[in-house]
Parts: structure tokens; sequence; C-alpha cells
């Protein structure tokens, strides 16, 4: 009943089916649906938990447009790690997780696609085509090819990672 105005955003399950969900306001929280229990927690770093994934061995990431990172939640104790993208003040929108646990981050403000691999704690960056891109939402499909709208140019961008090129539709 206490609980802020979180400005809530986006939710996904973990794979021990609890519900964890951002909120634009500075929060993430998590759900049970067993026994409705409710737990938030403030994010590192402030306002803007905006987009969030589950990778396919459980892991909870997600994207922070206002603080322009991602984080990757411990799903046992709730605490967010920071991971700073290369590009500052990208804008990370939204996440997804392809196969391979890979964190795929649509940068509104850079206009670029950019993948995280944790294993190696590595990125790369892609600028979309055309001039001015707004990436914002994403879905990763079940051959890794990645989905991106376009905002600024009203268009759905396909990218192929194994050949790295673009396919504006």
């Amino acid at each position: 009943a206490d609980t802020p105005s979180m400005n809530l955003n986006t939710a996904t399950f973990d794979n021990a089916g609890i519900l964890w969900f951002t909120g634009q306001a500075g929060y993430y929280g998590r759900l049970d649906p067993n026994n409705d229990e409710m737990k938030i927690f403030k994010a590192p770093g402030g306002t803007g938990p905006y987009g969030i994934t589950t990778t396919p061995d459980g892991k909870v990431y997600y994207a922070s447009l206002a603080g322009s990172h991602i984080a990757r939640i411990d799903t046992s104790t709730g605490n967010a790690t920071v991971i700073e993208p290369p590009t500052p003040n990208q804008g990370a929108r939204r996440v997804w997780a392809d196969s391979q646990g890979n964190i795929w981050v649509s940068e509104w403000n850079a206009g670029k696609l950019a993948r995280y691999n944790p294993a190696t704690q590595t990125w790369q960056e892609w600028p979309l085509p055309g001039q001015n891109p707004r990436a914002y939402a994403m879905y990763v499909d079940d051959k890794d090819k990645v989905w991106v709208s376009d905002f600024a140019a009203n268009a759905i961008v396909r990218f192929d990672p194994s050949n790295e090129q673009f396919t504006t539709i």
C-alpha cells in the first residue's frame, strides 16, 4: 500500500516462474505468483529502468533509458549490478536475450543496436541504417536474427549477426 509511484514499464518471468518488472521512476521489482509476495528495489543509478529480459539460463537483465546502462539482477538477492555500454548517454531502451545468452540492446539516443556478451564481458555496437535512427523496441527470433523498430524512420529493421547486415522493411 505504501509503494511509490513507479511508472511501470516492462515485465519478464525468470526460470523459477517469478515475474520481474521495471519502473522508470527508479525501481524494479518481483512478484511471486504462487503467494503474491512482492518486493520492490531501488535501481542503482536512479531513474530509467525500462526494458527487461530473461536469458535462456535464467539470468535477468534490464535496460535503463535515463541511466544509459543495462543491469543484471541477482534473482536470489534482488541486487542489480550496472553494466556500462561503450557509448556514453546512449539511452539503452530495450533488451532481449538470444539463444546463446547474449544481451541485445536498443540504444535510443545513439540510434544503435548493441550486443553484450556476458561470458566475455565485451560489447559490440552497430548504427542502424538511415539518418538519425531511433532504435526502440526489439525482439530476437528463434534464428537469432534481431528485429528492431526504428521510430524515426517508421520502419522495422532486421539485423543478421552472422554477416552484420541490416535489412530495412
